[in-house]
This record gives structure tokens, sequence and C-alpha cells, in this order.
């Protein structure tokens, strides 16, 4: 199967928490090579410090309402990364998963049709009995692969994009990560960190440094080239549901 324009291959990247120093150190190597964005926020932080103790990001402030629409000007995209940032269960996955859909429509004025699971993959059976009643047309995981064009929507992969990843296989920064695998299998890889900044990462088993994220787009650019699909995750959602 050829993407969107007869293009072969797919590459995104998301942000998990939506910082605001997205603005300052991401943003301007997006519209360098242009790549778009794409944030996964959750629903009670916007405009607000992260408040979520024992997070990496704690207190950093999270994108506004309106920084949210100026980066949907410039063709990033937005997902529901929880109500609060808490496991999911079947207990609270009502309240974590579909009525954060609507308060971060609400919060933000945009349309939200992705939730991107937080913490780690062990909410997700939780997320999905719910997500697609709730409004949702897919979930975003962590499960390390790409993303074939028969996709479940409803368990996207994503790819970490970090300095280092942790035991028990431990794993540094590559930045040729899944890309052949991509082109080969006409995949669609969707990377994910969550706020990079130069030379030292906040912490190295959830993100890259600003001189990573250079040099992982500067690869995607030179090996994609005209074959790659560079698109926000919302909208190769929107091009695959149009094509099944």
């Amino acid at each position: 199967m050829a993407w969107k324009d007869g293009k072969q291959w797919v590459y995104s990247i998301t942000y998990d928490e939506g910082c605001q120093a997205l603005l300052e150190h991401s943003l301007p190597i997006h519209r360098r090579y242009g790549v778009p964005g794409h944030v996964c926020v959750v629903s009670r932080e916007v405009g607000r410090p992260r408040c979520t103790p024992g997070s990496s990001y704690e207190g950093m402030m999270i994108l506004s309402r309106d920084e949210l629409h100026a980066l949907a000007a410039e063709g990033w995209g937005l997902s529901c990364h929880s109500m609060t940032h808490a496991a999911i269960n079947d207990e609270n996955a009502q309240y974590e998963v579909v009525e954060a859909k609507g308060a971060l429509e609400e919060a933000t004025g945009l349309p939200v049709s992705v939730f991107c699971v937080p913490g780690n993959n062990d909410g997700y059976p939780a997320a999905l009995k719910v997500a697609a009643a709730g409004g949702y047309e897919a979930i975003m995981t962590i499960y390390d692969d790409i993303n074939r064009p028969d996709v479940d929507l409803m368990r996207l992969c994503r790819v970490p994009l970090h300095t280092e990843y942790p035991g028990p296989f431990f794993s540094a920064y590559d930045r040729f990560k899944r890309l052949h695998q991509a082109m080969e299998e006409g995949g669609w890889v969707i990377d994910y960190c969550h706020s990079p900044r130069p030379e030292r990462p906040v912490h190295p088993w959830k993100d890259c440094t600003t001189e990573q994220l250079d040099r992982r787009f500067g690869t995607v650019c030179e090996l994609g080239g005209d074959d790659v699909w560079l698109a926000e995750p919302n909208e190769v959602v929107a091009y695959l549901l149009s094509v099944r």
C-alpha cells in the first residue's frame, strides 16, 4: 500500500505532557525540517504547571490554549493523555479516558480523537475497553515497533526517542532507530519523547537532547527524501480511516 500522495512510508513524532519549553527548544527544529509535531496533553494541566508528583517534569509549564492553537495553525496535532496521568484501571477509566476527552476539548477548543496511554502500557487494556464508545478513533501506546498500513488503530506503537533506555535491555540513542524497517516494510514510525533541551536531557530514560532531535529529523529527511510522508498522527489516522 502506498500512503497519501504516493508516499512509501511515514514519520511522526509526539511529545508527552506538552511542555511550554517545546516552543523554545523544539519548535525551531521542526520548522527547519518541515516536520509537524504532536502533543499529548493531560486534560487538567492545560496552561498550568505540571502537577504530577514524582514526574521528572514536575513544575514545568504546560502549553496554554492560545499556544496550542498557534501550533495547530502550523500543522501540529493534539491528543488526550488522560485527565490526571493516573494509572488507568477499570474503576477510573471512564473519568481518565472518556471524561478527559471532553475536558481537553473544552480547555483547548480543539477536537480530540486520539488517546495516549499515560505511564506505561499497564493501563492500555482498561483504556481500550472504553475508548471507542467514548469517541476516540485511535490509541497510542509505548510498544516499540513500527505501524504497518493494516495497523489496529486502537494499538498504535511508538518508538522511544531517548538518550538512553532502561534495563533489562539497556540501549542508547540511535538516530536510525526503526527507520530502515519502516522504509523496507512501508511502515509508519511514531517517535515519542517529552521536552528536549540542549546538551543534557531532563531524564535520559524519558527524553533526548535538542542535538539528538536535530540529528533524528535530519536522518529522516535524508533517508526519506520524497518517499517519506512527514505527518502528525491525527492526519495519518484520518487517512487510514478514509481508505479502509
